[in-house]
């Protein structure tokens, strides 16, 4: 029985194959296939070609495909849903499809593919989603850059170029962040920041300085540090705003901390701190599983629970 998983992220998109033992056969990865980012048309082909790519490395037959879950961003309303799914009755008619949100796959990449607590993600964007026993849901930030995804990487990569430019016109004070990263980004002064900044289009470029927080605030540099207490405090509010609406302070849950900026350093300890404080009996765990292969785990189980 094989099952196909796509974590499709505002970046990246991931997708494995893996059999009935949960092993991974195969993987691929494409862009981004946010659909409110990305050109519908694109985020199809890409789709395709990263079903293509898998089934071919492992040798699949497409009508051997069970099953294949989508974990994707930018999915958040029915009518999303449905054209993804009209996708992959096109792509593989034989296959049963599930189709949600990728802060569905990340949670269930914390919990064995469970649709139960709580999930915080900082990658490019953030988001925080939490599910009840009774699969009631509720959600904050999400937004996007421009609505607003604090504690997100294209926040915190903001947040040190501001701090650069503060720098830079005396209005704040000086940071290790602006000698790292110009030597980072090849420049020779804070005015090209200007050009680098402007002349690429999405978020993803800026997301991408992010870790240079990390590395200057594990340094003592002070507004590194002060930028990543203030995601570690966005992305708490957050999830006290969702845990707080489930109902769940008080109860013992999963809290799983995925993305990219969440893996062990100064924020994930930050966070953490703030999270015990919100929900002292939640289990603050990081993902075991590749979100691409929780996708898959949870088009299983919504076949299992449907049949």
């Amino acid at each position: 029985m094989i099952t196909l998983g796509i974590d499709g992220g505002g970046t990246k998109t991931r997708c494995v194959a893996v059999d009935e033992e949960g092993e991974v056969l195969a993987s691929a990865t494409v862009g981004s296939t946010n659909i409110h980012a990305v050109d519908p048309l694109t985020v199809r082909e890409r789709i395709a070609e990263a079903i293509v790519t898998v089934l071919s490395q492992a040798s699949i037959d497409p009508d051997d495909v069970f099953a294949v879950g989508l974990g994707m961003s930018g999915v958040g309303r029915a009518a999303d849903v449905q054209l993804v799914n009209r996708w992959m009755a096109e792509i593989l008619p034989k296959a049963h499809a599930f189709v949600d949100n990728d802060a569905v796959a990340a949670l269930a990449s914390g919990t064995g593919g469970d649709l139960f607590g709580v999930v915080v993600i900082s990658g490019t964007g953030m988001i925080v989603l939490g599910i009840d026993r009774a699969g009631n849901r509720r959600r904050a930030g999400g937004w996007g850059a421009i609505l607003g995804d604090p504690g997100g990487g294209f926040s915190i990569g903001a947040a040190i170029l501001q701090s650069i430019t503060a720098a830079a016109d005396h209005s704040g004070p000086e940071t290790l962040l602006t000698e790292r990263l110009l030597a980072q980004l090849g420049l020779r002064d804070v005015q090209e920041l200007i050009r680098w900044t402007y002349g690429q289009s999405g978020w993803a470029h800026v997301a991408a300085l992010a870790p240079l927080a990390e590395v200057c605030a594990a340094e003592n540099d002070e507004v590194a540090f002060r930028i990543l207490a203030w995601a570690a405090d966005s992305l708490a509010q957050r999830a006290e705003a969702v845990i707080g609406r489930l109902g769940l302070q008080n109860e013992r849950f999963p809290l799983v901390l995925a993305g990219g900026n969440l893996r062990d350093g100064i924020l994930q300890r930050l966070l953490t701190a703030r999270l015990e404080e919100v929900a002292p009996h939640a289990e603050i765990v990081a993902p075991y599983l590749e979100a691409a292969v929780g996708a898959a785990l949870l088009a299983l189980k919504q076949v299992w629970k449907e049949t």
